[in-house]
């Protein structure tokens, strides 16, 4: 198939069900109609309490998962803009999708931190530690690769599920999205025991894409968009954009709350650039020259502009190294990030230096610490529980009340949805369904009420 047929092919309107009947005045494309159901549905909602880097942060102007999810969103429709435009005048795109590109990045880019548990990736953590710790000292019927699911538990896993099965909007498709537009988030086309493989020369094994519940929804895709178990190609475009997004981002956060200063950033730029050091290093000077002893504005306006000249920086490199390594982009085979080849590569080593500083902060560390034990003790709370024939909802005993404390959705889906055939399995997945869509302060709390520690 030559790149003409595969981007018709890849920007089709093809869903699991015809979408519902739309205005004759509708002029949207498949990707903006997605965007549409996205931008009012709960689970984004829940993303302005969901830790970016700096958990339960009261400053308005520190970055939620939901304001990260609007700015890739934001660089990825605007990486798929300048993308179209060079595929258009190599006659690769027909004029007739103008604009699907860059509606289908922006809709990758607003749901790819979507099934993120509280916490973040140290949610991730506890959770995974909790399943080690579980299959280790109890009995299960789970096979192999049933425990690998939970024991390597990943968020943008837990997306492809909220996307295609876990949104309950009235039937078994969630939000019914395109095929490309729930593909567009498979970083990692393997099941978990495929995937999670370490080290490994194939990005496709770095960790896995699907649970072994959406295995056929995701072979379903994979054989319609002819994907040969290998990234869609917009996977590379949307992965940039989030490196481009947060690497810059974190940093200006960080300068906001006092974890880092311009000095930092001077110092560990000058020390990891290469390609780009005179340019970047350059435009810091004059920032720092033009406002630094300006006492009528703020010193977050260095870091505002930097933030904003470095990522411009990063996406002119990303579309170039697209160009460069078009063929094996188009067939899923570049096996590296476009940012680690790009010429952007050492502007994104020296934020990722940088965002060690953050990292080691102890007023984060000592917020993660308990995030992890509100999500651990959790777990163990309601995976205890659910080991019991009473964890349901007719009952009047401990078990079937916290059965009745897990969200009236979760439950639909459960008993009337979800047809994995392995009963254990589907209730730890409730479980897993139920915490990690919380939010970070509702994990606090339930925790501090079910455990007696606090009650309001």
């Amino acid at each position: 198939m030559n790149h003409r047929d595969k981007w018709i092919l890849l920007l089709r309107d093809k869903r699991f069900r015809q979408k519902s009947k739309t205005n004759k005045s509708d002029g949207r494309n498949p990707f903006e109609n997605d965007y549409g159901r996205l931008i009012s549905s709960s689970p984004i909602r829940r993303l302005q309490d969901k830790t970016q880097v700096f958990p339960l942060e009261k400053s308005d102007y520190i970055r939620t998962r939901l304001t990260h999810s609007l700015e890739v969103s934001y660089i990825a429709s605007s990486i798929g803009q300048s993308v179209e435009n060079k595929l258009l005048k190599k006659k690769d795109i027909d004029i007739t999708l103008k604009g699907n590109l860059s509606s289908l990045l922006r809709v990758a880019g607003l749901v790819h931190d979507l099934g993120n548990p509280p916490f973040g990736h140290f949610g991730e953590e506890a959770i995974k530690k909790f399943f080690k710790d579980y299959f280790l000292n109890n009995t299960t019927t789970l096979s192999e690769l049933e425990k690998a699911d939970f024991i390597n538990f990943d968020g943008n896993v837990q997306t492809f599920r909220i996307l295609s099965k876990l949104y309950y909007f009235g039937d078994d498709r969630g939000y019914n999205l395109n095929y490309s537009s729930l593909a567009s988030i498979v970083k990692y086309p393997s099941n978990s025991l495929d995937g999670n493989k370490k080290p490994t020369l194939e990005i496709a094994k770095k960790k896995f894409g699907y649970f072994v519940s959406e295995t056929e929804t995701y072979k379903t895709i994979n054989d319609y968009l002819k994907l040969k178990n290998r990234r869609h190609p917009v996977v590379y475009l949307l992965e940039a954009a989030d490196d481009i997004a947060y690497s810059a981002a974190d940093i200006e956060d960080g300068v906001k709350l006092g974890i880092v200063n311009i000095d930092d950033i001077y110092v560990l730029f000058d020390k990891y650039l290469t390609e780009n050091k005179e340019e970047v290093l350059n435009y810091l000077k004059e920032l720092r020259k033009t406002y630094f002893d300006n006492t009528d504005v703020s010193k977050s306006l260095i870091v505002q502009k930097f933030r904003i000249h470095t990522q411009k920086l990063m996406i002119e490199c990303i579309i170039n190294a697209f160009e460069e390594n078009y063929d094996s982009i188009m067939n899923g085979e570049l096996e590296d990030e476009i940012i680690n080849i790009s010429n952007a590569k050492d502007i994104r080593i020296a934020y990722k230096k940088l965002q060690n500083i953050l990292f080691d902060n102890k007023s984060i560390l000592k917020k993660e610490m308990a995030g992890w034990e509100a999500i651990y003790g959790l777990l163990k709370i309601f995976v205890t529980a659910s080991r019991s024939e009473n964890f349901n909802a007719t009952g009047n005993n401990y078990e079937s009340r916290l059965y009745k404390i897990i969200a009236a959705s979760h439950r639909k889906v459960y008993q009337d949805i979800e047809k994995y055939e392995n009963k254990e399995y589907k209730k730890l997945q409730l479980v897993v369904d139920f915490i990690s869509g919380m939010t970070d302060s509702y994990a606090i709390t339930l925790f501090q009420e079910l455990t007696g520690i606090k009650y309001n």
